[in-house]
C-alpha cells in the first residue's frame, strides 16, 4: 500500500473512532436514563444535568469529527 493509501486509511480510522465514541456516548447516556427510569430514581434536575452534559460532550465530539472530515476531504479530494 502506498503512503497516500496509508494516510487515507489512517484518516478514515480517526473518523471512524470518533463516530464510535459518539455512538458509545449516546448509548451510555440512554442506558443511564433507562436504569433510573426502571429504578424509579428520578428527580428531574439530575436527569437534566446528565442529559445536558452528554449533549455537550456529543457536540464537542461532533465538532472534532467534523474537523477530521473536513481535513480528510481537503487531503483526499471531495
Amino acid at each position: 500500500m502506498g503512503s497516500s493509501s496509508e494516510l487515507m486509511l489512517e484518516d478514515a480510522r480517526k473518523i471512524q473512532e470518533g463516530l464510535w465514541r459518539m455512538a458509545q456516548l449516546v448509548q451510555d447516556a440512554a442506558e443511564t436514563l433507562d436504569t433510573r427510569i426502571e429504578d424509579e430514581d428520578l428527580n428531574g434536575m439530575a436527569e437534566t444535568v446528565e442529559a445536558r452534559e452528554a449533549l455537550e460532550r456529543l457536540q464537542d465530539l461532533n465538532l472534532e469529527v467534523s474537523e477530521e472530515l473536513d481535513a480528510y476531504q481537503d487531503r483526499h479530494g471531495k
